[in-house]
């Protein structure tokens, strides 16, 4: 596992929003899409890399949108991996989708 800064955390438009917390996953599925080469993964798979500064992103991009909407998230890793329940990333931030009345999908 290894940390990073991430300059932007919510992708999409028109009310239907996706966020990725982390990139990457332990979990080792063989049908997983996320391990394509087209995501341009720089570090091993296995290696999860978790945007640290997630909550304050996605905080700062909401309160900027006009249109509610829903927030998806789990597509391209589990939002739940083991380093979850130490770290309570994506607790905090659905916790701050809840704060600013957008919906969410996991």
């Amino acid at each position: 596992m290894h940390f990073v800064d991430a300059k932007g955390l919510l992708t999409g438009s028109g009310g239907h929003y996706g966020m990725n917390i982390y990139r990457g996953c332990t979990h080792g599925c063989i049908y997983c899409d996320s391990r394509s080469r087209c995501y341009q993964f720089t570090h091993p798979f296995e290696d999860i890399e978790v945007k640290q500064n997630a909550p304050e992103l996605l905080e700062a991009a909401l309160r900027a949108k006009r249109k509610k909407g829903m927030v998806g998230t789990g597509a391209m890793s589990d939002p739940y991996m083991h380093c979850e329940e130490e770290l309570r990333l994506t607790r905090k931030c659905l916790e701050i989708i809840l704060q600013y009345g957008f919906g969410v999908a996991i």
